[in-house]
């Protein structure tokens, strides 16, 4: 029961990160209306994403595994960009540093996501005062 305690704490804080960053999204696109289109993609960004963590709930929950596949981290990173930014503020800043080249990585695309998200809302609760949050890849 334990272990299903901590499997459920995990996944809260995954729905919790990417609720955030729907409502935030919502509530400024709400706030500009005609402007919001970026924020509204955001929000919908953000429901796949939410989706994703479900279908991951479920795997795990049947035991299957989860899709490892080729990943371009600096294209993963760079695809998430817009959603990052929106999810930690406007008083912290995200600086990327990425290689020209860079090899692909057997990873769960979707999973990725996840753990990149929390790791950005984490960093920012590091930071109530605002900061730099800087993401690179390298070989």
């Amino acid at each position: 029961m334990e272990a299903v305690g901590q499997l459920m704490g995990g996944v809260a804080h995954d729905f919790n990160n990417l609720l955030m960053a729907i409502l935030g999204s919502l509530e400024i696109a709400k706030k500009r209306a005609l402007a919001g289109q970026d924020l509204i993609e955001n929000a919908i960004q953000g429901a796949k994403r939410g989706a994703a963590v479900t279908q991951r709930l479920l795997a795990f929950s049947r035991k299957q595994e989860l899709k490892l596949e080729p990943v371009d981290v600096s294209d993963l990173v760079k695809g998430m960009a817009g959603l990052l930014q929106r999810s930690i503020g406007p008083s912290i800043e995200i600086v990327t540093s990425f290689p020209l080249a860079l090899p692909k990585v057997q990873a769960d695309a979707n999973q990725s996501e996840t753990a990149l998200l929390n790791l950005v809302v984490n960093a920012r609760d590091a930071m109530p005062l605002g900061g730099v949050i800087t993401l690179s890849t390298a070989a």
